[in-house]
């Protein structure tokens, strides 16, 4: 009888060459398909290679703008840093009530100038890449020692186009920026103050006491036609309650340049000029139903207040001030307007380290 003999039959050859092509055929898709490890591999290796390029432009291109002078640009200061802008503006005066200048309310015109030795600081900065720089000082008249005059309603109805016009006159530079006055908003952004959320004195009166209807006296406030008139019956005046102030906390950026000078006052409010203060192009109006004040926000003894300029009650009867506080510009750099970066030394961080515009 024969032995039968052992050995691999064609059929089981052929599956197996079979089954040895599939697995072929996946590991090289796996190596070379569209999601396949080589692909994968090139896919990374070109990444890598395209971000380390990128890296190295924005490198050279940084490089090259600190080696040439004056290429960095005002978007790369800080909050705070000081700058000299003086040498960019050229002497202007500015007379109130002349030129066909809004009424100020006082009797006579002043004379203001532009000062070009004081400093300034950045107050704040812009999505655009603009710059919002302030004095440091306050802008007297050209006698160095009286403020700007405001009185009873023209004072009230033209104090923020006074103040604006003003700083525009004297502080700005087409090459550079634009000037206006600092307003209560500007407080506002640095302290993070927000009259609906923050606490202040009277805070419940006011917010729950929106607005007043006066059917009779005056001449109250028309906010429609920015014009003061009498309240009757057939003719009411609704009044907006936008009063309010609070003190400014000694942490926030730029204290010693914007407040602390306006502490130092200790006489009692009996006189028209007080300096050491400043105005800030905002109005307000407090609203009751004995009368109404019509005042403009300022910054005095370390606060944020308001100094009202006219009273009218429901009766008749009315009350006027003059008041003269200081003016404080700001300047809104173009984000193009380079640094000069020559000197080393020069980092914004102090007086004696201002940075010089190019």
């Amino acid at each position: 009888m024969k032995k039968h003999e052992k050995g691999i039959t064609l059929i089981a050859l052929v599956i197996t060459i079979i089954v040895l092509l599939i697995l072929a055929g996946v590991a090289i898709a796996t190596l070379t398909g569209d999601n396949g490890i080589l692909t994968k591999a090139v896919e990374a290796k070109d990444k890598t290679e395209t971000a380390k390029e990128t890296e190295e432009q924005m490198l050279e291109l940084l490089e090259k703008q600190l080696n040439e002078e004056g290429k960095i640009t005002v978007s790369a200061l800080k909050v705070g840093d000081y700058v000299k802008y003086g040498d960019k503006l050229t002497a202007q005066t500015y007379v109130t009530k002349e030129n066909e200048e809004p009424d100020t309310g006082y009797e006579t015109s002043q004379t203001f100038n532009t000062n070009t030795t004081t400093l300034w600081r950045v107050i704040n900065k812009k999505a655009n890449g603009d710059v919002e720089i302030v004095a440091v000082n306050n802008t007297l008249s050209s006698d160095g020692t009286t403020g700007l005059y405001l009185k009873s309603q023209n004072g009230f109805l033209n104090a923020e186009t006074i103040l604006d016009n003003l700083c525009s006159k004297l502080y700005s530079n087409p090459a550079y920026g634009t000037a206006r006055s600092i307003n209560v908003d500007d407080i506002n952004n640095l302290t993070g103050f927000n009259p609906e959320t923050s606490e202040w004195g009277d805070k419940e009166y006011y917010l729950n006491n929106r607005t007043k209807t006066y059917t009779s006296g005056g001449p109250f406030w028309d906010k429609n036609t920015n014009t003061f008139r009498n309240a009757t019956t057939e003719n009411p005046i609704t009044i907006d309650n936008t009063y309010y102030y609070y003190t400014v906390n000694e942490n926030i950026p730029l204290y010693d340049t914007l407040i602390e000078e306006s502490k130092t006052y200790t006489g009692e409010y009996k006189e028209e000029n007080y300096p050491m203060f400043y105005w800030l192009a905002s109005r307000s109006v407090n609203a009751y139903d004995s009368g109404s004040n019509f005042n403009v926000h300022n910054v005095v003894s370390g606060n944020v207040n308001n100094w009202y300029l006219f009273h009218a009650n429901p009766n008749g009867s009315t009350l006027e001030r003059a008041r003269a506080f200081a003016v404080r510009p700001i300047v809104t750099l173009n984000a193009n307007v380079q640094l000069n970066t020559s000197d080393i030394a020069k980092d914004g961080s102090e007086e004696a380290k201002a940075w010089t515009l190019k």
